[in-house]
C-alpha cells in the first residue's frame, strides 16, 4: 500500500496564541505523526504564519501565501482562537496579483481580520484564478478549531491584557468583543450548515479549552523556543523565521501559558483523539 499524504495547516491570531502552536509542535504532533506511520499516511504540518518570507510579509503579500499554503493541501486544517480579533487588512496591505489571484477579496477586505479571512477562504468554496482560468475550490474536508476560554484573563496586568486581548483604555474594545463574537459565530453556523448537508464531505470539530497560566515565562523564550522547533521540523533558517517572529510587537512579553487543559483532560490527548477520529473517517481502508 503506498503511502497517503497529508498537511495539516495550522492558523491563528499572533502572537498571542504561540504557546498553543509550541505546544501543539511539543506534544501533539510527535504523538500523530507516530500513530500516522503505523498506517502508511505520512503527516506534514505547516504553521501559516511561517509560510512566507520577511520580504512577502514586508511587501504586502501574506495574504496570498497564507491563502497559497491552504490550498496545497485542503483536507486538515487546525484553528486556534482566544480572545484577540487580529489586524483587519485594507487595501493597501494587499497587493494587486493577490486580489487577481482571490478575486472575492474584495468582498472582505476591511471587514475581516488577516485570520478569519484565512478561516473564511478555508471553509467556503473560493474562487482562485490562475492564468486566465477561473476555479471554485472546494472546503477544507476537516477543520479543527479549539476556543480558549477567557477566564485567564483576570490574572494579567494592563499591558499584559494588551498582547491577549484590547487594551482596557481602547474606546473600541466593545466593538472588538462582538466582532470576534460573531467570527466565532461564523464557524458555529458553517458547522450546523455542514452538518445538515449530508452531501458535502466537509467537517467542523469544534472545541472549548482552558490555558494554564505561568507568570514566570516569558513570551518571547517560548516564541523562540517553537521557532527552533519548527525550523528544525521543515529544516528552514531559525534566522530567518525569527525575523518574521521579531516583526511582533510585544509590549509586555513576562508570563505564558505553561499547559491547557480541554475539561478535565489535557488537551494534548484530546486533539490526538480529534485529529484520529477524522484520520478514520478520511482514510477508512487504512484502518
Amino acid at each position: 500500500m503506498g503511502k497517503n499524504n497529508i498537511t495539516i495547516m495550522i492558523v491563528s491570531t499572533i502572537p498571542d496564541m504561540f504557546a498553543e502552536h509550541y505546544y501543539f509542535i511539543k506534544n501533539v504532533f510527535p504523538k500523530l505523526k507516530e500513530f500516522c506511520q503505523d498506517y502508511d499516511i505520512n503527516l506534514d504540518y505547516v504553521d501559516l504564519f511561517f509560510s512566507m518570507s520577511e520580504n512577502e510579509f514586508n511587501h504586502c503579500r501574506s495574504v496570498r501565501k497564507y491563502f497559497e499554503s491552504v490550498d496545497l493541501d485542503r483536507t486538515f486544517f487546525i484553528c486556534f482562537r482566544g480572545q484577540k480579533l487580529g489586524c483587519t487588512p485594507n487595501y493597501t496591505d494587499i497587493d494587486k496579483l493577490t486580489l487577481e489571484k482571490y478575486p472575492e477579496l474584495v468582498d472582505y477586505i476591511g471587514n475581516m481580520s488577516f485570520t478569519e479571512l484565512i478561516v473564511t477562504h478555508a471553509l467556503h468554496p473560493f474562487e482562485k484564478c490562475d492564468d486566465g482560468n477561473s476555479e471554485f475550490l472546494s472546503p477544507v474536508k476537516h477543520s479543527l478549531f479549539y476556543f480558549r476560554n477567557d477566564y485567564y484573563l483576570d490574572d494579567l496586568n494592563c499591558t499584559q491584557r494588551e498582547v491577549y486581548t484590547c487594551s482596557e483604555d481602547c474606546e473600541d474594545n466593545f466593538v472588538s468583543d462582538l466582532e470576534l463574537a460573531m467570527a466565532k459565530d461564523i464557524v458555529f453556523h458553517d458547522k450546523r450548515e455542514f452538518e445538515k448537508q449530508k452531501d458535502v464531505i466537509s467537517r467542523i470539530n469544534i472545541r472549548k479549552y482552558d490555558g494554564i497560566w505561568d507568570d514566570s515565562l516569558d513570551l518571547r523564550d517560548v516564541i523562540a523556543e517553537y521557532t527552533k522547533q519548527y525550523a528544525d521540523l521543515k529544516n528552514l533558517s531559525f534566522d530567518d523565521l525569527m525575523k518574521l517572529s521579531n516583526n511582533l510587537i510585544i509590549s509586555d512579553s513576562k508570563g505564558a501559558f505553561k499547559d491547557f487543559k480541554c475539561e478535565s483532560e489535557q488537551l494534548e490527548n484530546v486533539m490526538v483523539n480529534d485529529f484520529i477520529n477524522e484520520l478514520k473517517l478520511e482514510f477508512p481502508d487504512c484502518f
